[in-house]
């Protein structure tokens, strides 16, 4: 097999080792699903995507993603990776404006919609990202993934189970007025509001429970979030744990972000619109991650995304039961 090219490019940030770090391989179609969890296993990060040739007469590219321990069916945030990590290598061309593009998943089709602008800068606020394409150099705005929120419900998890494994007191929860929701994105992910966010950012849950609580009750993921946030501009910080796919913690989360907003939209929190939405432990480091809804129907397609920068570029070797990355 020829050596391959794996990158680690971080999703929801513009700049390098910040945000939530997917892996990404090009050319990933002569790979078997066992070479594709090795990889994964030795990156090591939340999950390593793999991008190939589409079935589908609807898409550009098929994705498949991993975690270290199995494959899962989607991932916002290495979804953003993989469109930036294309668009750097000059496999997707871009107009200037809108650029479309589809992307078979195991959940079906989604569509990636890439903002970028030719020639000079863009006035105005916001970050931008410099990058040299099939049809010169440009501007990338932002990176976002059309998501459907297919279902939502009240957590049957009893409380005092849930606050015990997440070390909290149960008007932590509580005190927000709000409840405890499964959210279906593609995953089955739970919403658990806290009143503030030292909470969130102090939190040290018991992950082994964690896992098996989330195994017991069908659930895939945990988004625990407040809208008592770090910077004005955001909505919304949290942090996100998914023990029971192999992952401790995802440091940025586009399929919870988007759910989230639905959440917070039947809720009254907000209004329909842009929003952006903090995440990580390190204050820092935190990821941004932009949501935008154009309707007060919280089943209604939301989009969601970012920016995404590469910032390591590795070989990737496979022989005779082994892989070599350097």
């Amino acid at each position: 097999m020829p050596e391959l090219k794996i990158k680690q490019v971080d999703a929801f940030t513009s700049k390098p080792f910040c945000g939530n770090p997917a892996g990404v391989i090009s050319d990933a179609d002569e790979l078997t699903s066992d070479d594709m969890l090795k990889i994964a296993g030795e990156m090591n990060l939340a999950e390593t995507a793999f991008i190939m040739m589409p079935s589908s007469a609807d898409a550009l590219f098929k994705i498949r993603y991993f975690t270290p321990s199995e494959e899962v069916d989607l991932s916002g945030h290495a979804t953003i990776a993989c469109c930036y990590a294309l668009i750097e290598d000059k496999k997707i061309t871009l107009r200037n404006g809108v650029t479309s593009v589809g992307f078979e998943t195991n959940v079906g089709n989604i569509t990636v919609d890439i903002y970028f602008s030719f020639g000079e800068r863009p006035d105005g606020p916001g970050d931008y990202i410099n990058i040299d394409t099939i049809n010169g150099d440009g501007w990338l705005q932002k990176i976002m993934m059309r998501q459907r929120i297919s279902d939502f419900r009240t957590s049957t998890v009893p409380l005092d189970i849930l606050t015990e494994i997440l070390g909290l007191e149960t008007g932590d929860i509580l005190g927000t007025g709000l409840p405890v929701e499964i959210i279906s994105t593609g995953l089955l992910q739970l919403m658990i509001p806290i009143k503030r966010k030292e909470t969130i950012q102090e939190l040290n849950p018991d992950l082994i429970k964690l896992g098996l609580m989330n195994k017991k009750y069908g659930i895939d993921t945990n988004h625990i979030f407040t809208v008592d946030t770090y910077n004005e501009e955001s909505v919304t910080y949290s942090r996100h744990f998914a023990p029971a796919l192999g992952m401790w913690e995802d440091p940025a989360t586009g399929t919870a972000a988007a759910g989230l907003a639905t959440y917070l939209i039947r809720h009254g929190i907000i209004n329909s619109g842009s929003m952006i939405m903090e995440q990580g432990k390190e204050v820092e480091s935190q990821a941004r991650i932009l949501v935008e809804m154009n309707s007060n129907d919280g089943n209604e397609a939301v989009q969601v995304g970012g920016l995404a920068v590469t910032s390591i570029v590795r070989k990737l070797t496979i022989g005779n039961d082994t892989i070599i990355i350097t």
